[in-house]
This record gives structure tokens, C-alpha cells and sequence, in this order.
């Protein structure tokens, strides 16, 4: 885990025009930036960072308002966070990379190839929801059932995540509290209010897919197929929304190909 005494993440501050940002690296080789998902930090990758240190430099940030970069002061769009990756990339120096979004994090990943599409070599969007504004009112209650209330039982950790162990399940109430249900649910509107399905249709940019068997976000592999085709997509076996907590071997040689592809 990311921290302990053995560890070879380097975990760092830096300043940008959009605040503060946490952010974690290891590796070296051409960049793969991974964006975590609602609710979480770049922990949710700490099963998979360093395996895949050994082909890229790997770098994981918190989002704003989210672990332990700094908190929103105002309703943030997706072209914000967007905004806020680009600067965070300016002020550690990086022109172009590879950057994979978990969730809401791909959904900032689509925002940045609409935007940004000459500081992306690829896209890798996990378990990202592609739905209409429609579609996201009618499942509406059960999202504030998810985001509203930050703290989860470790049963309820359990029937969405593999393998949730005692430490696992407090570090995942640690981050929704970092969060809090207020920005979480911030985030929540503000995919509602994005157009995914319009901003998928037109990028210009080399982009892939991983979701999981048994992830929430199904209804968006019909968009992903007509798009970027089955060869670019991986439907992980008996995995949910965290395929890379799931079967992160399984997870790092499917993100590792992907991400060599653009090469």
C-alpha cells in the first residue's frame, strides 16, 4: 500500500493555476496519468500502480475537492476538472500522455479529449458512465443513496468490491470523508449535466475501454462500440466498477497494452 516503509510510490504537492493537487508517481517511460473514481483517491490504484511502474511513468492525482488536493468552492463542470488536469500537467512538465479515468474520471478523460486533444496520446476510459441526462434522473435516488452518505459498511464495500479487507474498507471511508457527501454529490449533478454521449461521438483521439462483467455502467457499451469498436474494448470477467481492485493483474496487462498501443 501506498505509504508503507517499502514502498517506491513518491507521493508530492505542486501548485497550479487551479490549486493544489496530490499527486503520486513511480516508473519511468512515456506518461500514464490515472484519474480515480467519485468518492475515492489515487489509492484506488495502489494495487496496480507499481506493476505498472515497471513499462511507464505512472502518476495517479486526487481530483479536486477529493483526497487530499484541495476542496471545491463552487459547483466545478467537467471541463473544469479538465482545466485542472492541463494545469497540474503544465506544472510538472508534461506536454503529452496517456491518461486513464476510472468512473468520473473518465468522464473528465472525455472532457480533455474534446478540449485538449493535442495533450493527449490516448485514452482509457474504466467503468465510465455514457448516459443520457434521462437515464441518470430515473436511477437518481439510488445515486444519492450512494454519494449522499459518505461513511459505508464494510457489507455493503463488499457487494460492490472483491476482497475487502479491514484496511481496505477503512481507507475507503477515509476518502469518501475527505470528499464528503457534498462534493461527491457536486460531481454526481455535474455528470448528469454533461453530455458523454455527444462528447464520446466526437473525439479525435486514440481511445479504449475497460469495464467490468458485472459494473453499473453496461448501458454505455452500445455508444462505445459503435464509436472505437469491440477491438478496443475489454469486458473484464466477474468484475464490478473496480476491475483494477477486482483482478489487478489482470487489469495492469489490459491497461498496459492499451496504453503501449498509442505508441
Amino acid at each position: 500500500m501506498i505509504g508503507s516503509s517499502d514502498s517506491r510510490w513518491r507521493e508530492a504537492f505542486v501548485d497550479t493555476s487551479k490549486g493544489r493537487v496530490h499527486y503520486a508517481e513511480v516508473g519511468t517511460g512515456e506518461p500514464l496519468i490515472l484519474l480515480h473514481s467519485n468518492g475515492c483517491s489515487l489509492f484506488e490504484f495502489q494495487f496496480v500502480m507499481e506493476d505498472l511502474g515497471k513499462h511507464h511513468r505512472v502518476l495517479a492525482l486526487d481530483l479536486p475537492g477529493q483526497g487530499d488536493s484541495d476542496p471545491l468552492s463552487c459547483h466545478w463542470t467537467y471541463d473544469m476538472y479538465a482545466d485542472a488536469v492541463v494545469a497540474w500537467m503544465d506544472a510538472l512538465g508534461i506536454q503529452r500522455a496517456c491518461i486513464a479515468g476510472s468512473s468520473i474520471g473518465g468522464v473528465v478523460c472525455l472532457a480533455l479529449g474534446k478540449r485538449y486533444a493535442d495533450r493527449i496520446r490516448s485514452l482509457v476510459l474504466i467503468e465510465t458512465p455514457i448516459r443520457s441526462g434521462f437515464a441518470w434522473a430515473k436511477r437518481w435516488f439510488t445515486v444519492e443513496g450512494n454519494f449522499a452518505l459518505p461513511l459505508q459498511t464494510l457489507e455493503a464495500v463488499s457487494s460492490r468490491i472483491r476482497n475487502v479487507t479491514p484496511d481496505f474498507h477503512k481507507r475507503w471511508n477515509i476518502d469518501r470523508s475527505k470528499a464528503g457527501s457534498h462534493t461527491m454529490m457536486d460531481a454526481m449533478w455535474a455528470v448528469r449535466e454533461y453530455d458523454t454521449l455527444g462528447t464520446l461521438a466526437q473525439l479525435q483521439v486514440p481511445t479504449f475501454a475497460i469495464l467490468g462483467s458485472h459494473g453499473p455502467v453496461g448501458d454505455g457499451l452500445e455508444p462505445l462500440k459503435a464509436k472505437i469498436g469491440d477491438a478496443r474494448i475489454v469486458v473484464m470477467d466477474n468484475c464490478g466498477h473496480f476491475p483494477m481492485i477486482d483482478e489487478p493483474a489482470e487489469f495492469v496487462a489490459n491497461l498496459h497494452r492499451f496504453a503501449s498501443s498509442a505508441d
